[in-house]
């Protein structure tokens, strides 16, 4: 009927929108990052406050030798040092209009696409969040400050020459491969024995005798794939069989390089981890994980749909690790 009023428009948007939301929200929940993948991190989630403590404590001593009749000597162990996480949120969001539903419906995949790019920008953000605690290793600021990295409360970098221990007469010890040498077959193992003889707090030795796990660079990972998984030794003629093959694991992430992360030495820079340590270095601390939400806006007639969550990445200890940035300085 002429002029009668039509009440379904905003009803059939909200409603049809909604659904392909849905459909994406769906395809997208169950990403996880591929940091976590790695093995190097540990996941806290749903801490119970938004900063997150750790503090470590060093072990104890060697048995000690007692004669008949005399009492076993006592042993104690020292607090070391804390991190501590704070949590900050991140976010986004995008609109969708009834009047771009309405005038300009092949717009209207584009942005719905651009509620897809949400949550990869949201995996995106926690990638190169996690991945720069490592490319931050050599040094005791941030690059980038709206990704804040939390740090050991030691006073020195992640890798350091200079380690100090809570424990009066302990000497500062050493996670960081001399003079930063560049990568290579023989000076990996360099890094993988000075895991194996890192010290704890005590001053008594950490006794790894597990695998391990290289990281690199992209600039450096096809040479490491070429070191660690070669069935024969790399680079030589003869039949040697490959020391690292089966024992060493290679992970490579675009986030430790220098196209991204702007680094000076990012693209020689390479760490040695223990595969399977006692306790992980690294932590996720997730208060809200990344979640996709969507809202009815009357006043405007739009949807909107956002991203966000509320997370800390840093580390809390550095043994059972060893770094070089490759500089050969």
């Amino acid at each position: 009927m002429a002029g009668s009023m039509v009440t379904g428009n905003w009803g059939d948007f909200v409603n049809g929108v909604s659904a392909k939301v849905n459909e994406i929200i769906d395809e997208t929940e169950d990403l996880t990052p591929s940091f976590v993948e790695s093995g190097l991190f540990d996941v806290v989630s749903n801490p119970d406050a938004q900063i997150y403590r750790t503090e470590g404590v060093t072990g104890l001593s060697y048995l000690q030798q007692f004669d008949e009749g005399d009492q076993i000597k006592e042993d104690r162990t020292y607090q070391s040092y804390k991190t501590e996480y704070s949590m900050k949120q991140y976010g986004s969001k995008v609109a969708i209009s009834q009047m771009l539903a309405k005038t300009r419906p092949a717009d209207l995949e584009a942005k719905l696409n651009e509620v897809r790019q949400l949550m990869i920008a949201s995996q995106r953000s926690l990638k190169k969040h996690a991945w720069q605690v490592i490319a931050n290793g050599f040094s005791t600021t941030d690059t980038f400050g709206d990704l804040p990295i939390s740090r050991l409360s030691d006073a020195v970098s992640m890798f350091s020459t200079a380690h100090p221990s809570q424990v009066t007469g302990v000497a500062n010890r050493s996670n960081r491969v001399a003079s930063n040498a560049v990568y290579s077959e023989s000076n990996q193992y360099t890094a993988i024995k000075q895991i194996r003889e890192q010290l704890n707090d005590r001053g008594v030795e950490i006794g790894y005798e597990e695998d391990f796990c290289v990281v690199l660079p992209p600039a450096l990972e096809k040479l490491g794939v070429e070191i660690n998984k070669s069935m024969k030794r790399q680079g030589t003629a003869n039949n040697d069989l490959n020391y690292y093959e089966g024992i060493v694991d290679v992970v490579s992430s675009t986030y430790l390089g220098n196209a991204s992360n702007g680094i000076a030495n990012a693209d020689t820079s390479w760490f040695v981890f223990a595969k399977n340590p006692p306790h992980k270095m690294m932590k996720y601390v997730s208060l809200i994980d990344p979640k996709i939400e969507q809202t009815v806006d009357f006043d405007t007639k739009s949807i909107r749909v956002s991203v966000d969550g509320a997370w800390a990445m840093g580390y809390s200890n550095w043994e059972f690790s060893c770094g070089s940035d490759g500089s050969a300085a």
